[in-house]
């Protein structure tokens, strides 16, 4: 099989995989009972080994990396309906994602389960609500320096809203963010040329 090359190729060959029962998780490519099994940047093409196979067209680097982090971490089932939608809004934008999504997802999804689980745990959520503040900046046009950055993250901490939680848990708060992303790619406007 080929590599796909636009974003309308990748949701036919993800459509496909869905509907014959082809997708895998935790791995690239697999076969089984004479199937050629993918997971959901595998369906690209034999030679999507990882996200820097994942042709710029289809979607942006930054993007690709994501996506067996999301697809292998949910429910398989989870994982099989949110590649459909994921897919479905990449072919809508034909493959054409701005950065400003990844600051919106940080700042309506990521951070609001840090702050949730913050309190939860009876921590202080401060850190987080910093860095929601830092992205809806962003978000809006105003690029904090890089030393305001870190020192924000540095604060907030790495995957603080995952540790020590139960598997389902953690399952059910990746599908959580995984859904968000979804939802900040069906955010972007795409512009009629005509």
């Amino acid at each position: 099989m080929t590599l796909a090359t636009t974003a309308e190729e990748a949701f036919a060959r993800y459509e496909a995989a869905f509907n014959e029962d082809r997708l895998i998780q935790d791995n690239w490519h697999e076969e089984r009972d004479g199937r050629n099994l993918a997971c959901a940047l595998g369906v690209l093409g034999e030679e999507v080994d990882g996200p820097a196979a994942c042709p710029a067209d289809v979607m942006p680097r930054w993007l690709a990396k994501m996506v067996p982090w999301f697809f292998d971490r949910m429910e398989f089932d989870d994982a099989r309906q949110w590649g459909l939608e994921f897919y479905a809004e990449l072919k809508r934008l034909g493959g054409k994602v701005p950065f400003d999504v990844i600051y919106r997802w940080h700042a309506d999804h990521v951070t609001t389960l840090a702050i949730e689980v913050s309190e939860e745990r009876k921590r202080d959520p401060e850190p987080h609500r910093k860095l929601q503040s830092l992205h809806r900046r962003a978000l809006a046009g105003d690029r904090a320096p890089v030393e305001e950055w870190r020192a924000i993250l540095r604060d907030a901490g790495a995957d603080a809203y995952a540790d020590a939680d139960a598997d389902a848990t953690r399952r059910a708060r990746m599908t959580r963010l995984a859904r968000g992303m979804v939802e900040c790619l069906k955010a972007v406007l795409v512009l009629d040329a005509g």
